[in-house]
């Protein structure tokens, strides 16, 4: 699906919602606005064809390889990011990777701001309409920026969101032996490997030369600029951190593990040999040999005495050695 949303200096809040067959007559200077969300191989064409725009540009999106990069061909410029994306249908962590990146191009022309994803994002109607509320007159290149400082935003909620999930399994597998748990931990770890390769590959685009002079013209576009590139900076610095901490809690939960499983097979051994004793004791009293003191009166309590003395024996010795 294609959606065309235009302003106009008289129009403040927006509210042309097309499909691709409504081509508007967009003055100059309007800022018009084309998102495919959801973009299939044929939308992306007839987009390609209508506009005059390099098709690539356009199907490079739909490729969830696809690098973060920056490309001028013509008066078409185009800047390709990977953005947040939470897969609803993974309802567990431990089942497989939930939070990952996709990429999403954003193409500035003379006339249009056009951006295509190959699932829908955060990037709706009411995000456009809040970029108009803050400017009358804005330009695509602005427009471009605030989707950069919205990127940055949308990192940060994602690392907060992948924190509090690793707390939730930290605290599962403090108090469990699965391994659904550690499942949930490794699939979180890949997740903030998305995301800190998405962030270092997206900070080497932006803070490119030929990128801010293709951008940035305007004060307004300056400090649009130097915020969204902190704000980059910032959530790239924290997702590193967090995951080297997970990276370090991995490998101390795995460690707890290893050692866990020693201290049961130590307590198992340690049962096993206490028990083997009387029951050795028996098995000898059991055959149909001649035994000595088998025709003592006490003979049966004499040994069962003998069983619970060595066993007890045995197991104050593991005591001591601490193997119970």
């Amino acid at each position: 699906m294609i959606h065309i949303y235009r302003n106009t200096p008289s129009q403040q809040n927006p509210n042309d919602n097309a499909d691709h067959n409504r081509h508007p007559n967009v003055p100059a200077h309007a800022l018009t606005w084309l998102k495919s969300a959801e973009a299939t191989l044929p939308n992306i064409e007839k987009l390609a064809h209508d506009f005059k725009l390099p098709a690539d540009f356009l199907t490079d999106a739909l490729d969830l390889d696809e690098r973060p990069r920056f490309e001028q061909r013509g008066d078409c410029t185009l800047l390709m990011i990977h953005v947040p994306y939470d897969q609803v249908d993974v309802q567990h962590h431990y089942d497989a990777v939930k939070y990952r990146t996709i990429p999403l191009a954003m193409l500035i022309s003379p006339e249009y701001f056009i951006t295509v994803c190959k699932e829908e994002t955060v990037f709706q109607p009411n995000f456009f309409s809040h970029l108009n509320r803050n400017a009358a007159q804005y330009s695509q290149a602005q427009a471009a920026l605030s989707v950069l400082t919205q990127t940055a935003e949308d990192y940060a909620k994602f690392v907060q969101h992948i924190e509090r999930s690793i707390s939730t399994a930290e605290d599962e597998l403090s108090r469990s032996y699965r391994n659904q748990e550690l499942y949930a931990l490794l699939y979180l770890n890949e997740s903030l490997l998305y995301v800190t390769t998405s962030l270092k590959q997206l900070l080497q685009v932006v803070q490119k030369a030929d990128l801010k002079m293709a951008l940035l013209h305007h004060s307004d576009d300056q400090a649009l600029y130097a915020h969204s590139l902190i704000e980059l900076e910032q959530v790239a610095a924290v997702a590193e951190i967090n995951q080297l901490n997970l990276n370090n809690v991995m490998d101390a939960y795995g460690n707890v593990i290893q050692n866990n499983v020693s201290h049961v097979v130590k307590l198992l051994t340690a049962v096993t040999i206490v028990l083997s004793i009387p029951t050795l004791i028996a098995s000898v009293y059991g055959m149909n040999v001649p035994l000595p003191f088998q025709d003592a009166d006490h003979a049966f309590s004499v040994i069962v005495a003998a069983m619970v003395v060595s066993s007890a024996v045995v197991a104050y010795y593991f005591h001591k050695k601490q193997y119970f």
